[in-house]
C-alpha cells in the first residue's frame, strides 16, 4: 500500500501542463461528475451553480485530483491564463470580472445574514459532513469507498487528512457523537432561518444558496444511509429547497451524473 500511495502522490505533484483554452472563458477545474450528485465535492457544485445562476460562458475540465490549484484546491477556475482557487474567491473574482451582483436586490441586512450563512456552511457544516463520509459511516460499516468509486489507498489517504485537518480546524477534536450533535445543530439553524421561503435570502436566489445548495447537496444525495442522512431528514425543507434548486438551476441534472457510476455523464 506504501508504493501505491507514493505513486499516487507523485502522480499529484507533476508539473502542470498549460492547455489552451477558449478566450473569455471561465474554466471550472473540479474532480469529476459524482454519482447522484453533479460532484463527490461540496465546492464543485458550489461553483458550479454559481455560474449558472450568474449565467458566465464556462467550461468544465475534469482534472483537479492530479491538477490541483496553487493552494492545493480540488475546485478552482482559470480565466484568460489567470488563476483562482478558493471557492469564495473564485466567486468574488467573477463577480468582479464580469460586473454582476446577484444580491443587489437584497438589503444590507439580508446580504449580511446570508455572509454569516455561507460562512457557517462553508467553515464549520462542511467539516461535519467530511468527518460523516471519511471517518464515521466506514467505522460503522458503510461502504463509502464503494458508493463513492475511489480505490482504497486514495480513500485511506483522504481519511487520515480529513482527520488532521478536521483537528487543526476544531471541530475533529470532538467526539463522534458531539460532531453529530454539531451537524444537528447546524442543519436545524438553516432549516429554522430557511422557513416557509423559496431561497435562503427571500423569493429569489442569492450568492449565499450556492454554498448551502453545495453543501446540502452532499448530504440528499450522498449519505448512502449514514447518520447525517437520518439527521437531515428530521428537516423536510431542507430537502424541498434542494429539489427546488435543482429544478431551477440544474434542470440537465440527469446528464451531470453518472446514475451510481453505471454510465459516462454526458456533460
Amino acid at each position: 500500500m506504501g508504493i501505491v500511495l507514493i505513486i499516487v502522490i507523485r502522480k499529484r505533484q507533476k508539473k502542470r501542463i498549460k492547455k489552451a483554452y477558449p478566450s473569455n472563458t471561465i474554466i471550472h477545474h473540479q474532480i469529476g461528475r459524482g454519482p447522484y450528485a453533479p460532484s463527490i465535492t461540496p465546492f464543485a457544485v458550489k461553483l458550479e451553480t454559481y455560474l449558472r445562476m450568474a449565467k458566465v460562458p464556462y467550461l468544465n475540465e475534469n482534472d483537479s485530483v492530479t491538477n490541483r490549484s496553487s493552494k492545493g484546491k480540488l475546485t478552482w477556475i482559470e480565466y484568460n491564463g489567470q488563476e483562482v482557487a478558493d471557492s469564495e474567491f473564485c466567486i468574488q473574482f467573477i463577480n468582479k470580472t464580469f460586473n454582476i451582483d446577484l444580491d443587489k436586490n437584497f438589503s444590507d441586512e439580508e446580504i449580511g445574514a446570508g455572509r454569516a450563512i455561507q460562512r457557517m456552511v462553508d467553515e464549520h457544516l462542511h467539516w461535519t459532513v467530511a468527518l460523516q463520509r471519511w471517518v464515521y459511516d466506514p467505522k460503522h460499516g458503510i461502504d463509502v469507498r464503494k458508493f463513492l468509486n475511489i480505490p482504497w489507498p486514495m480513500f485511506y489517504m483522504v481519511g487520515n487528512l480529513v482527520k488532521k485537518q478536521s483537528y487543526a480546524q476544531g471541530v475533529g477534536r470532538h467526539s463522534e457523537e458531539e460532531v453529530l450533535q454539531v451537524m444537528d445543530e447546524d442543519l436545524m439553524a438553516l432549516s429554522k432561518f430557511l422557513g416557509m421561503k423559496k431561497f435562503m435570502l427571500g423569493e429569489q436566489a442569492s450568492q449565499t444558496d450556492c454554498a448551502v445548495f453545495g453543501m446540502l447537496s452532499q448530504i440528499h444525495w450522498h449519505s448512502f444511509g449514514g447518520t447525517g442522512e437520518t439527521l437531515y431528514k428530521k428537516y423536510p425543507n431542507l430537502s424541498a429547497y434542494c429539489e427546488r434548486m435543482k429544478a431551477k438551476f440544474w434542470p440537465d441534472w440527469n446528464e451531470c451524473i453518472t446514475e451510481g457510476w453505471t454510465r459516462t455523464a454526458s456533460k
